[in-house]
């Protein structure tokens, strides 16, 4: 149904101190309300306090919700109201709906390009620097919206109007660089780094807008505390081969690597450890993303190995659980694969890396637990390889570390893990039982597992839905090796067990486990 025109809901003075209360238009129709009664609805906006905000909430839901409102919300009459009530309007709560309401226009450019015709696309764009944090939220959740589509984001970003509001924080930071970077330019520093983090196409035009200059400007600047919001910015282009590539080119990188291997001359020391952290999980994303040409720059040739190993000792400084994602995410190419098991086996078994690995810390054994998972899912991927091949002997004295005991399998010890009631635990030991089952000797270690196959046969664990999945898999796993299969034996009722349940699926209800006593009873 068409609204009425724009003219048509204009009210006189007179009209607008007799508009119906939120309340009253709450009970109408729907269709009324977005015909006759829209006028008085886009009226009481502006006639609202902090006390009306929920019920206006709750209406404006219901004219324009589903198909129908959206098509309402397209209308010049709502888009004049949104642009000049409800998007300027004093009381944040109406701010913040009236923009979860233009979200609902972000996907599409057509829309986007409506939007800024009406001016509203702009208003938005000024919401992004709104005094009100949840405002902003809102505002830079409707940019990230439109992010998502290329095409979307190209619309924002051709709004001169538009693109101007949302940067003219970043340009009044860079019109006086002595002022160094303030809050607001950080905000959209911010925004700007999680649109780039989407795609390439988003980083190019990002990078395009000149926006990503700031970020420069902010790891180059004496402003400590201003390096680490830069920092959090170069982790989220380091997802993409288009912010690698601009990492590289700008000399970030060789900065990132100088700094963590603490060879920079000046800057506040103390400052210096507390990026540290952020140092090593930027350059976590980059190995993750960047292949074996990252890992050969940051762990050959940028001497990074050195300094990660010395964080994972005890007195290592606090930089810790960030230095073992930095190490996963070597882990992830083959030649940082390589690279760490060399690592590991040069300390053998005082590698601080294998005792992380049965540490008493929770969180230290999750971080490390995570690196071993993929160590061992880098192993399967690339069992081809002849250098692989020959550091796996390295991976399988790792995995021997996961034991409290010489009497106690890793796998046996990683199934206990899994019964406890703290879920970062059950979730990592799952990872990394998950990844052993892809290796050959991995997956006959696991069948020689009583505790593990008691875990895959039995409802004794109360486990998320997720780590039912993990539990499916790994059952899945054991069952395609044909020799962890022969070693629990083919005809046995365990594995037919097995195959019933890889079969029902991860949700199929399984029998609680009974009682087992942990030795022999004496009297």
């Amino acid at each position: 149904q068409l609204s009425p025109p724009l003219s048509a809901l204009s009210l006189s003075r007179q009209e607008k101190s007799h508009v119906m209360p939120p309340s009253d238009l709450l009970r109408l129709p729907v269709d009324e309300l977005r015909s006759s009664r829209l006028a008085e609805l886009l009226a009481s906006i502006d006639a609202a306090d902090a006390a009306d905000a929920p019920l206006l909430t709750l209406l404006f839901d219901k004219a324009f919700g589903g198909a129908a409102g959206l098509q309402l919300l397209r209308s010049a009459a709502v888009q004049e109201a949104l642009r000049a009530t409800a998007l300027v309007h004093a009381d944040d709560a109406i701010r913040s709906f009236a923009l979860v309401h233009c979200k609902r226009l972000a996907a599409a450019a057509a829309d986007v390009s409506l939007l800024g015709a009406s001016g509203v696309l702009q208003q938005i764009a000024v919401l992004v620097s709104d005094a009100s944090l949840g405002v902003s939220q809102r505002a830079v959740g409707f940019f990230v919206a439109c992010a998502a589509s290329a095409g979307a984001l190209r619309a924002v970003l051709d709004h001169a109007p538009s693109r101007t509001a949302l940067l003219a924080p970043c340009a009044a930071a860079a019109a006086d660089p002595a002022g160094g970077v303030p809050a607001l330019a950080l905000r959209t520093l911010a925004l700007f780094g999680e649109i780039a983090a989407i795609g390439d196409a988003q980083c190019a035009m990002c990078e395009e807008s000149g926006a990503l200059d700031l970020a420069l400007a902010a790891w180059r600047g004496s402003d400590e505390l201003v390096r680490l919001n830069a920092l959090e910015v170069f982790a989220l282009l380091a997802r993409v081969p288009r912010g690698l590539h601009w990492l590289e080119a700008h000399g970030v990188v060789d900065g990132l690597l100088a700094q963590a291997r603490g060879a920079e001359a000046d800057g506040d020391a103390p400052m210096a450890e507390v990026q540290r952290p952020s140092v090593y999980h930027c350059l976590a994303e980059l190995l993750e993303a960047g292949g074996d040409a990252a890992a050969d720059k940051a762990l050959s040739t940028g001497g990074l190995l050195g300094p990660l190993w010395r964080q994972l000792e005890p007195a290592g400084g606090g930089a810790r659980d960030a230095a073992l994602a930095a190490v996963r995410g070597a882990a992830c190419s083959r030649r940082g694969c390589i690279l760490v098991l060399r690592q590991t086996a040069s300390g053998g078994a005082a590698d601080p890396l294998a005792k992380l690995l049965r540490s008493s810390d929770a969180r230290a054994k999750v971080g490390a637990f995570a690196a071993a998972a993929q160590l061992c899912s880098s192993c399967a991927r690339f069992a081809a390889d002849g250098e692989v091949a020959s550091v796996q002997p390295a991976l399988r004295a790792l995995i021997a570390a996961v034991s409290p005991s010489a009497g106690t399998a890793p796998g046996d010890a990683l199934a206990a893990l899994v019964a406890l009631p703290a879920e970062e635990l059950r979730v990592a030991a799952l990872r990394l039982l998950l990844g052993l089952a892809q290796l050959e000797w991995g997956a006959l270690a696991l069948a020689r597992c009583e505790g593990l196959l008691h875990l895959l046969l039995h409802a004794g664990a109360v486990l998320t839905p997720d780590e039912l999945r993990d539990k499916h898999a790994l059952a899945s796993a054991l069952l395609k090796s044909t020799a962890a299969a022969d070693v629990i034996g083919a005809g046995a009722a365990t594995v037919r067990q097995l195959r019933e349940y890889v079969a029902a699926g991860p949700f199929a209800a399984q029998s609680k486990a009974e009682a087992r006593p942990e030795g022999p009873l004496t009297l």
